[in-house]
């Protein structure tokens, strides 16, 4: 079975600071990384398009999609949330194929 990514991409709400916004991303690190299928995350940040994407890997689509439930219901989590855009969110889920990660023998 695959790997699964998660891709969040959004634009963080009018008046919020990078600095805020860093600072809920820290806070929702600790229950997303304790939950089942949790592999790791990144965040990166497109200067011209002022669009950060979320990635999350996952070791299935199972754990993905609960993931994504308990996420909305942690009150960490929805601090974060609160921070975006909500009409800029565009988010997917996708199988890995390949991985440098991979132990190639």
């Amino acid at each position: 079975m695959n790997s699964v990514i998660e891709m969040v991409s959004f634009k963080l709400a009018a008046g919020v600071t990078e600095q805020d916004f860093m600072a809920a991303v820290a806070r929702s690190q600790k229950p997303i990384a304790q939950l089942a299928g949790f592999q790791y995350r990144s965040l990166s940040y497109n200067a011209e398009q002022q669009r950060w994407t979320d990635i999350y890997y996952w070791q299935s689509m199972t754990a993905a999609k609960a993931a994504d439930e308990a996420f909305m219901s942690s009150v960490d989590c929805q601090a974060l949330i609160a921070l975006t855009d909500k009409d800029s969110v565009v988010m997917q889920h996708q199988e890995v194929h390949f991985s440098s990660c991979d132990s190639a023998e």
